[in-house]
């Protein structure tokens, strides 16, 4: 097991302060958070394969704020950086490229953590 998959990669301690106390809250939150990456994933891998970065920066926004409530702080320089360059207007390639592959990479380890403190 790889050193990123041994570390946690959420804080869920701002999730829990929203939550006041509702467990219920956090698990909706959740499950809401992995349905929405479940899909992210999806979405970003489907246009990395067709070099869509509008696409690609269009998603990293949308999943910008459930990322910053859940504390992942490790994918956020990453996430800015795809949403800058979603215009693809003297996109450097091969250093997108690196980026979304090692976003995507993180992503799916985030999502099997999350699904192991929810159930999912």
């Amino acid at each position: 097991m790889s050193t990123v998959q041994n570390t946690q990669l959420y804080n869920l301690s701002q999730l829990e302060m929203l939550s006041r106390g509702d467990q219920g809250f956090v698990d909706k939150m959740l499950n809401s958070f992995t349905g929405n990456l479940k899909d992210g994933i999806k979405e970003i891998t489907d246009a990395y394969r067709l070099h869509d970065w509008n696409t690609i920066g269009k998603v990293a926004h949308k999943l910008k704020p459930s990322m910053l409530v859940l504390g992942v702080t490790s994918l956020k320089e990453t996430i800015i950086y795809l949403e800058q360059n979603q215009k693809g207007e003297n996109v450097d390639e091969k250093e997108i490229s690196n980026r979304v592959e090692g976003f995507l990479e993180k992503c799916g380890i985030l999502l099997m953590q999350i699904q192991q403190i929810s159930n999912n």
